[in-house]
């Protein structure tokens, strides 16, 4: 080849995609309207490809995200950075004391996926 490089592009079936994050139906249809959503959870997911499974019906929608940025806070850490009138104590309802929440970006897929 003369200097040019050549990418090859597949897409995979969705059946194919093992990971699976739960989303309830406001999720759901707000990646499916925007194009992309954000969530917050106690559990720590890895960036990637993930199918979504509708917790509101419990089925496995016909889509994916990409979890495409990750941040973790402490509860006080957020307190200390914003004031405790600015945040939502119950987001740590299910976090033990002094362990981190997770903030999401999610994408919805559509390069990788058929």
């Amino acid at each position: 080849m003369s200097g040019s490089t050549s990418m090859l592009t597949f897409k995979v079936e969705i059946d194919r995609i093992g990971n699976v994050l739960d989303l309830d139906d406001f999720k759901v249809k707000d990646a499916v309207q925007h194009g992309k959503s954000t969530m917050i959870s106690s559990k720590f997911y890895n960036k990637g490809v993930y199918r979504i499974r509708n917790t509101s019906s419990g089925r496995l929608e016909n889509m994916a995200i990409n979890i495409d940025k990750i941040a973790a806070v402490t509860y006080d850490g957020i307190v200390k950075e914003l004031g405790e009138g600015c945040v939502d104590k119950s987001l740590w309802k299910d976090v033990a004391e002094g362990e981190p929440i997770f903030f999401y970006s999610l994408k919805l897929e559509r390069d990788f996926v058929k």
